[in-house]
């Protein structure tokens, strides 16, 4: 009684159907979670440099755990977190007037600071 091997063509063909079954589903999952966006939402709020090849980051994160603003010192060998803070569900943008017997009005976010710091001209010293 010799194997044949034809015999194990069904096996074989269902297994190969049962991978490419498995490699169009972790493809297609991949494809809809980049169209999607996916995870967390990434912003860059606002960027100043500091230096030649370093810059300060402003990122906001929309996480599992909530809105977090992150403020990031950047370099070429590394990334170092600085500042994070979580954000509220009721932000209220910089235009919006608090209501009459509200809590005070928030205080500005640090990505507006450092926008209109970086829009300003530079100063310059005196020349004596």
């Amino acid at each position: 009684m010799t194997p044949d091997w034809t015999a194990w063509l069904p096996a074989l063909g269902l297994l190969a159907a049962l991978a490419a079954l498995a490699w169009g589903v972790q493809w297609l999952r991949r494809r809809q979670a980049s169209a999607v966006g996916g995870g967390a939402a990434l912003r860059v709020t606002a960027q100043l440099m500091v230096g030649p090849q370093q810059r300060v980051v402003v990122v906001e994160l929309d996480g599992p755990a909530g809105a977090v603003q992150l403020t990031l010192g950047v370099t070429p060998q590394h990334v170092r977190t600085l500042h994070v803070q979580p954000l509220g569900v009721g932000r209220r943008s910089a235009g919006d007037a608090a209501p009459a017997g509200s809590a005070p009005a928030t205080p500005p976010r640090y990505a507006d600071v450092a926008r209109a710091l970086s829009a300003e001209p530079q100063r310059r010293e005196p020349t004596v």
